[in-house]
């Protein structure tokens, strides 16, 4: 009996050993399978995370012309048109005051376009007035984006947009009215003349000798050259200034006038020359 037992253990050890070695590299399979699962989930993961991440960054729509703004001619679309999955897209315009129906295609491409030119929109053919652009992003499912601006003004002035909330009134400022100056008056009071006025006497100046003749004489001369020398103040002073301008104005006048005359003669002369030169060339 102590003989069998080593001798059962040498022989099932083999078997048991082949089995912790089968499970050992099992688990081992096992482990590195879950391991790689783990790695590529978490590989996807970031993956989806740097697409949305670049989703975000590139958001479609269209940045030129701007809402508001007043284009003419040719007009280039500029913007971004991307998504995942992408398809295509489209570019359309409708007049604002119609409905969705109304929008018209005019451009539009199977790639995706990132703050480039999406198209070329064709003004000079619209007639003036308010419109909408639409870009709509086509995903292969039939799905889209649609991203829009509104009030472009085709042919004519920007439009102004409306500001949502009421106008605030102004509020009325009392001006101060300043009180009317008094105006001062220019007063002149004149002496009266009194009849019987009491005169001073002049005082007669005694005759000169027989000697002083010669001398009061020549005092007489000189004063009186002094006189003619010295201009007459007063009222007279300014007859004679106006007379001499109204003198120098009537001289001035004659000389126009006669300037105007020989100007007018001599255009006669000229006319006549002209005339007969055209009738003897008639009559030749």
């Amino acid at each position: 009996m102590q003989l069998l037992v080593p001798c059962l253990l040498s022989l099932l050890a083999p078997g048991l050993f082949g089995l912790a070695l089968v499970a050992g590299t099992s688990n081992a399979a096992v482990n590195q399978f879950g391991a790689e699962e783990l790695r590529d989930q978490f590989q996807d993961y970031r993956l989806d995370r740097v697409q949305a991440r670049n989703e975000q960054t590139t958001q479609s729509g269209i940045t030129s012309p701007e809402q508001g703004s007043s284009v003419s001619g040719p007009v280039p679309i500029m913007g971004t048109a991307t998504g995942t999955p992408f398809a295509r897209y489209e570019l359309s315009y409708k007049e604002s005051s119609r409905g969705e129906e109304a929008f018209k295609y005019f451009g539009g491409e199977p790639r995706q376009v990132v703050n480039g030119q999406l198209g070329v929109w064709h003004t000079d053919v619209l007639a003036p007035g308010a419109y909408t652009l639409r870009l709509r992003v086509v995903r292969p499912d039939g799905n889209y984006a649609e991203f829009f601006v509104h009030n472009i003004s085709v042919g004519q002035d920007p439009i102004t947009p409306t500001p949502d909330g009421p106008t605030p009134t102004p509020i009325p400022i009392d001006t101060p009215t300043p009180y009317p100056q008094p105006t001062v008056a220019e007063v002149r009071v004149e002496q009266p003349n009194i009849e019987g006025a009491t005169e001073e006497p002049t005082t007669t100046p005694p005759p000169p000798s027989q000697g002083d003749d010669s001398s009061t004489t020549e005092s007489q001369a000189s004063s009186s050259d002094q006189s003619e020398i010295v201009p007459q103040p007063g009222i007279l002073g300014d007859l004679g200034e106006s007379l001499a301008l109204e003198k120098l104005r009537a001289q001035f006048f004659t000389g126009v006038r006669w300037s105007a005359g020989l100007f007018l003669l001599l255009g006669a002369v000229f006319a006549v020359k002209r005339l007969l030169e055209w009738v003897f060339a008639k009559s030749e």
